[in-house]
C-alpha cells in the first residue's frame, strides 16, 4: 500500500537523525511538547500526525516554529505530503491533484527529468546534469505516483535555505498522473521497424537519397552511422532530426558528447521540435556515461507512453560500455511505441575495438559515410529486416544497383529527381 510505504519511509529517515533534529522536525509538523520524552517516543507521535492518527498540537503546546536551519526541510515537506494523503483518503477522496496553483512565495512552479541516480532523487531543471537549482524528489512521492528515472515531471516545488522539494505533481510525460498510460518497456513484444522515416525528402541530397535505398531507417531501429572525422555530422543530425518533426506522434531528441555550444545552438535555431541535450566539453568519461543513460530513460518513457521517440548521439563511441546497453535499448513495440536509437561513430576508430565490434553486432542498421567516388559505402551499408521497410519493387532495384560499380550508381542518382524516378525507371 502507497500509504504504508510512505510511513515506513519517513519512520527509516527519522530513526536515522539525532535526538536533536527529530525534537526540530517534531515542533515542525506539530508534536505536542516535542522536546519532552526519548528519540523513539518522540518519531512514534511524528508518524501518529503523518498518518493523520493525531491532530497537530496548537502552537501554545508544541511551541515557536523551529529556529534553526539545521533540520531536514525535505523530510519535513514528505510528513505534510503524507499527512495530505492520508487526510484525504480519510475524506473519501482522491489523493492525487490533477491541477493547482501557486499559494506563496516560496512555492513555485517547476518541470524537470527525474534522475534516480544514487541514494537520492532530483529533478534536473537544466538538461541532463546535476546543476544547484535541481529539485529534490521524496522516495514517498516517487512509490505513491510510481515514478521512474527519466519521468518528465511537471508540478510545484517549495523553496527553503536547503533548496528546493517537489511539492505537488500536475503531470508525468504529458499526462495527469492517474491517467498515464505506460508499461514497462522491457515487457514490450519487440518487432521488425515497420514505420519509415524518409531523409531524401526533397532537396535532391545524393547522400540522403542513397541512404534512404540501401540503409533504410525505421522507427525502433539500433542504428550505427560511421563517418570520416571529416564529415558534417550535425548537418546529418539536423536532417534526421527535420524529418522525424513531420510526425507528429514522434519526437527526435539529440544528445552531442561533449558538444560545442554553437553546435546546440545551431541545431535548437534549425530544427524547432527537437530537444537538445549535450555534455560539456570537460566532462569525464563516467560523466558522459551518466548523462547518456538518463536520455536514454527520458526516451524509453516516451515509448512507453505510446510515443515514437528517436534519440541520436553524436560521439557514441565515446560511451564506452554505456553505448551498447543504449544502442540495445532500443524497440519497436507491437503494442505501439518505440525508442529508436542513432549513434554517430568515428569511421577510423570503430575497428580493432572490442566495443565496436560489439556495437556493430548489435546494431540492426549500419550506414557507413564514405569519402570515395560515392557519398556512402554501398556495399557495407545495410539494414536487416528492410523488407518490412521497403517494397519487393525496391528491393528488387537495390538487388540490382548493387551489382553496379559505384560510378554508376552515383550517375544514376545524379540523373534522377528522387527515389521514386530510380524505382520507376526499373533500374
Amino acid at each position: 500500500m502507497a500509504g504504508e510505504t510512505m510511513l515506513a519511509d519517513i519512520r527509516e529517515r527519522l530513526h536515522k537523525k539525532s535526538i536533536h533534529e527529530v525534537r526540530l522536525i517534531a515542533r515542525a509538523v506539530g508534536v505536542h511538547s516535542p522536546t519532552d520524552g526519548k528519540k523513539d517516543c518522540i518519531i512514534d507521535k511524528i508518524i501518529a500526525i503523518a498518518s493523520c492518527k493525531a491532530q497537530p498540537a496548537p502552537r501554545s503546546a508544541r511551541g515557536a516554529p523551529p529556529k534553526s536551519n539545521d533540520f531536514d526541510e525535505a523530510l519535513v515537506t514528505d510528513i505534510r505530503e503524507c499527512i495530505r494523503f492520508f487526510g484525504a483518503c480519510h475524506a473519501g477522496e482522491a489523493p492525487i491533484e490533477q491541477s493547482y496553483s501557486v499559494s506563496d512565495d516560496s512555492e513555485q512552479s517547476c518541470s524537470g527529468i527525474l534522475d534516480r541516480t544514487g541514494k537520492y532523487a532530483y529533478l534536473r531543471v537544466n538538461g541532463c546534469f546535476p546543476c544547484p537549482d535541481d529539485i529534490y524528489v521524496a522516495e514517498t512521492v516517487i512509490n505513491r505516483f510510481g515514478l521512474r528515472s527519466g519521468d518528465k515531471i511537471g508540478g510545484v516545488c517549495r523553496r527553503a535555505v536547503s533548496g528546493a522539494a517537489l511539492h505537488a505533481i500536475a503531470s508525468v510525460n504529458g499526462f495527469s498522473p492517474d491517467a498515464l498510460p505506460r508499461r514497462e518497456i522491457a515487457g514490450l513484444t519487440p518487432v521488425y521497424p515497420c514505420v519509415r522515416i524518409c531523409l531524401g525528402g526533397g532537396d535532391n541530397d545524393i547522400c540522403a537519397r542513397m541512404s534512404d535505398m540501401f540503409a533504410p531507417l525505421g522507427y525502433g531501429q539500433r542504428a550505427v552511422i560511421s563517418a570520416p572525422a571529416s564529415f558534417g555530422k550535425i548537418s546529418m543530425i539536423k536532417q534526421i532530426a527535420s524529418a522525424i518533426c513531420l510526425n507528429e506522434s514522434a519526437q527526435a531528441v539529440i544528445l552531442l558528447v561533449g558538444g560545442y555550444p554553437e553546435e546546440i545552438t545551431d541545431i535548437r535555431r534549425s530544427v524547432r521540435g527537437a530537444e537538445v541535450f549535450s555534455t560539456s566539453l570537460s566532462a569525464v568519461a563516467e560523466e558522459n556515461a551518466r548523462a547518456a543513460e538518463l536520455v536514454s530513460q527520458y526516451c524509453a518513457r516516451m515509448a512507453e507512453c505510446g510515443r515514437n521517440a528517436v534519440l541520436m548521439i553524436c560521439g557514441f563511441s565515446a560511451l564506452g560500455e554505456a553505448a551498447l546497453h543504449i544502442l540495445s535499448s532500443a524497440i519497436n513495440a507491437e503494442e505501439g511505441g518505440s525508442l529508436t536509437v542513432i549513434g554517430f561513430v568515428n569511421a577510423a576508430g570503430e575497428y580493432g575495438s572490442e566495443n565496436s565490434a560489439a556495437l556493430l553486432s548489435a546494431a540492426n542498421m549500419r550506414l557507413v559515410i564514405s569519402d570515395g567516388s560515392a557519398p556512402i559505402d554501398i556495399q557495407n551499408s545495410f539494414t536487416l529486416g528492410r523488407e518490412y521497410l521497403q517494397s519487393a519493387e525496391e528491393l528488387k532495384i537495390v538487388g540490382s544497383l548493387r551489382k553496379k560499380s559505384d560510378v554508376e550508381v552515383l550517375n544514376i542518382f545524379k540523373n534522377t529527381a528522387d527515389n521514386a524516378e530510380i524505382i520507376s525507371n526499373g533500374r
